[in-house]
């Protein structure tokens, strides 16, 4: 509730700031911890919600027992009787995970149940025919009686092999729970009953039954694969007899021989391959001859030896010759420098120079024919190379292709021998087998009746039954957080409204104002006088430290300071949507500058709903509206109050709402309030709501500032921010915001440790004001 006091504030000072509500909105964590407070008792609701259905369902519920028996994957035990041993690697046979899980599929089969169900005679047991909870139980005997009557008849139940009902496998299946204990090869098998001896029989009898279904489907496939073995062996055997001569005879038939290396690689291949390489060198060499060739060539055209390349020719005669030419360029330079370029013995020097140049590129000119001799050596010799490599190609080729067949039939050899073995030895092995039908799975430990209920847990119930009704508040607590779009603190209207809030004022005790007499009401002089007691409308008067009287006076002083030419003395008082309270603001308001000395006229604007006028002056015949139709003077329409410095023009009127329209935009209006401001230090207007009406936008340009009057958790933002948004002239020229009508133990969940409403509840503010 601090005001920033903009009125004679040095310009070079920063004006002070109220304290900063925090901005995190919803997830910061005292805003958290103000939810929870806000909405303990729906959550605490909840949680007992939840407790009593957690409570209901351990009540209904029948209780189950469970026995588990534990099974062993004993793979070396069934591998001792095998004819194969050890893997590839030497090392015995083992299961990975996806072998144990496989096991897990089977125990819990169908195949597996309806061996179970049939040993133990489980399709005539009746807690496998209705449900464990004795409140589904009801609602499915209903739903099966609904069921019969629209289908005027039951449908026969649906029954897979050996005609046991469907319902009984799946809660057969159900109540079953196989798992394999830690990272072990050993089997957890369990069942869960209302009978504890019927759990562990069951628990027993499905350990017993993997077993013998694992022993029968050993016995079963080594005794089929046998039989079919026995039948294919001499097929293959002669299959690859004949696979094996046909290779050998299409050797000889296209002449091709092995090397004898034992690589594979045939005598043609060889020859190719050496061919290829003498190839490669062949073309290496002539590259080489004809780059230097080029080289010597291309110099000899320009004429102008070079030098790196005559330096790599070592040739003793070019080296003498350059040695000249180097001396005799050396005294052409000093016969130059010393007589001048012109001297006939420079001359003399350069024609020397000329000559030996020439000698030199004779002499290249006779080592370029001996490299031109070497390049067509070379070339001979790779087109002879080539010429021979191209001859065994042909050859080679005509192989090649005989090879493609001869490895199509190498291929069909070594199949037809390999699975030839193959066979062979699956067929020992069966035979072995089919000697000794070993199980690899054995019982480690039957599984014995429980002592005490495996479910429902009633700890873990209760937990889970609190734990959901928590989450179950806590969700409903954020959705009514979520769905509350009011105001309710300092801050909210700071944020989305971008207005200063002035304070919040308490709900107040709604109290009918005490109606002076006939008597009274008519004097020589005073004309008409309100009432001594005028209840809500005068609480700022009979509460003085009332945290309602604080309010207003900071409303007081922000309406002092409020920066305005000639002072604010005409002051609006206006809401969003009707019954916000606005009316009793406006009066208490004018109450309390008439209780410091000054003088204020009350005009009651509202012509369409003249709350001040029913509550206070019930009985007046004319008012504001007589006045701006009918020209009745002004001082035969106003109220005074005993001390005559509250002036109070009711609204009045009788006519309808059409004869009502724009009369407070007028330009009488206007003139009225011209003149109440040469003759009252203030003026307070008791306004029409923004909303509905327009009578406040029309008569903004003669206000001097607006109090805009917010009901506490009531009006939504969004009708808040959109009639301030349609009258633009009003927001610009609100003084400030109240928050009306608080509740103020509610107004306490609203307030956090950094909010500026806080101290509201500080035990050391209530020693200056009062409660009431």
């Amino acid at each position: 509730m601090l005001v920033q006091l903009q009125k004679n504030w040095p310009a070079d000072s920063p004006a002070p700031q109220p304290a900063a509500e925090s901005d995190a909105g919803l997830l910061s964590f005292a805003s958290l911890l103000a939810i929870l407070r806000r909405r303990s008792l729906l959550i605490g609701a909840a949680v007992a919600a939840m407790l009593v259905v957690g409570l209901l369902y351990l009540t209904t519920t029948k209780p189950m027992f469970g026995s588990t028996a534990l099974v062993y994957l004993d793979i070396e035990n069934a591998q001792t009787f095998d004819g194969n041993n050890a893997n590839a690697s030497g090392m015995p046979p083992s299961l990975d995970d996806v072998d144990v899980n496989s096991q897990l599929q089977i125990i819990q089969s169908e195949k597996i149940a309806l061996s179970v169900i049939k040993r133990l005679g489980l399709e005539d047991a009746s807690e496998f025919t209705r449900p464990q909870n004795v409140i589904v139980e009801l609602a499915s005997r209903g739903l099966g009686v609904l069921r019969s009557l629209i289908r005027l008849g039951s449908a026969p139940p649906v029954v897979v092999e050996q005609g046991i009902p469907r319902g009984i496998v799946e809660e057969f299946s159900r109540r079953l729970f196989v798992d394999r204990v830690d990272d072990t090869f050993v089997l957890a098998i369990g069942f869960a009953s209302e009978d504890p001896q019927l759990a562990a029989d069951t628990a027993n009898a499905v350990a017993n039954a993997y077993l013998e279904e694992k022993l029968d489907a050993r016995y079963d496939s080594v005794r089929r694969a046998s039989a079919w073995l026995e039948g294919r062996l001499a097929e293959l055997r002669e299959k690859a007899v004949a696979s094996d001569q046909l290779v050998q005879q299409y050797k000889r038939e296209n002449g091709i021989i092995d090397t004898n290396t034992g690589s594979g690689q045939l005598l043609s291949d060889t020859q190719l391959t050496d061919l290829s390489a003498r190839l490669v060198e062949a073309q290496k060499e002539t590259a080489t001859r004809r780059a230097r060739y080029d080289q010597i060539a291309q110099m000899i055209a320009s004429g102008n030896p070079d030098a790196s390349v005559v330096d790599s020719l070592a040739s003793s005669v070019i080296n003498e010759l350059r040695q000249q030419y180097s001396r005799v360029a050396q005294q052409e330079a000093d016969i130059s420098r010393r007589y001048g370029a012109e001297h006939e013995a420079a001359q003399k020097a350069r024609r020397q120079m000329e000559d030996i140049n020439g000698l030199i590129l004779k002499e290249l000119g006779r080592i370029e024919q001996v490299y031109k001799s070497d390049l067509e050596v070379a070339t001979q010799q790779e087109a002879d190379v080539s010429q021979a490599l191209a001859s065994s190609t042909v050859r080679s080729s005509d192989i090649a292709q005989a090879q493609v067949r001869l490895r199509e039939l190498e291929r069909n050899a070594q199949a037809d021998q390999n699975l030839y073995e193959s066979f062979l030895d699956r067929y020992k092995s069966a035979l072995q087998q089919q000697s000794f039908p070993i199980t690899d799975a054995r019982v480690l430990t039957e599984a014995s009746p429980a002592r005490k209920k495996s479910s429902p847990k009633t700890v873990i119930t209760l937990a889970l039954s609190g734990v959901a009704g928590l989450a179950l508040g806590l969700l409903l607590a954020l959705g009514r957080e979520i769905a509350d779009n009011t105001f309710r603190t300092p801050g909210q209207i700071e944020r989305g409204l971008g207005l200063a809030c002035l304070g919040i004022l308490p709900k107040l005790a709604r109290a009918q104002a005490r109606r002076p007499s006939p008597a009274v009401r008519k004097g020589a002089s005073t004309g008409r006088v309100l009432a001594s007691d005028l209840g809500v409308f005068q609480h700022v008067v009979k509460a003085p430290l009332s945290r309602f009287a604080e309010t207003l006076r900071s409303v007081k002083l922000a309406i002092d300071f409020a920066p305005s030419e000639g002072g604010v003395r005409v002051i609006g008082v206006v809401s969003s949507m009707p019954g916000e309270g606005k009316s009793t603001v406006a009066m208490n308001i004018a109450q309390l500058i008439a209780s410091s000395g000054n003088s204020v006229l009350v005009i009651d604007a509202d012509l369409r709903s003249p709350t001040l006028t029913r509550e206070i002056t019930p009985n007046a015949s004319a008012g504001l509206f007589e006045f701006l139709v009918n020209n009745v003077p002004i001082n035969d329409l106003i109220y005074t109050d005993e001390a005559k410095r509250l002036k109070f023009l009711p609204a009045a009127g009788k006519g309808g709402a059409a004869q009502k329209t724009d009369l407070i935009g007028s330009s009488k209006m206007a003139q009225l309030l011209t003149a109440a401001r040469q003759t009252y230090n203030y003026v307070i207007i008791d306004l029409p709501p923004l909303a509905p009406v327009i009578d406040a936008k029309a008569i903004a340009g003669a206000v001097d500032g607006f109090v805009f009057v917010v009901e506490w958790g009531a009006t939504s933002t969004a009708t808040v921010s959109d009639a301030l948004h349609n009258a633009p002239l009003v927001n610009q020229k609100i003084i400030g915001c109240l928050l009306n009508k608080a509740d103020e133990q509610s107004l306490r969940l609203y307030t956090s440790s950094s909010g500026n409403s806080e101290y509201y509840h500080h035990e050391k503010f209530s020693s200056y004001v009062s409660q009431s």
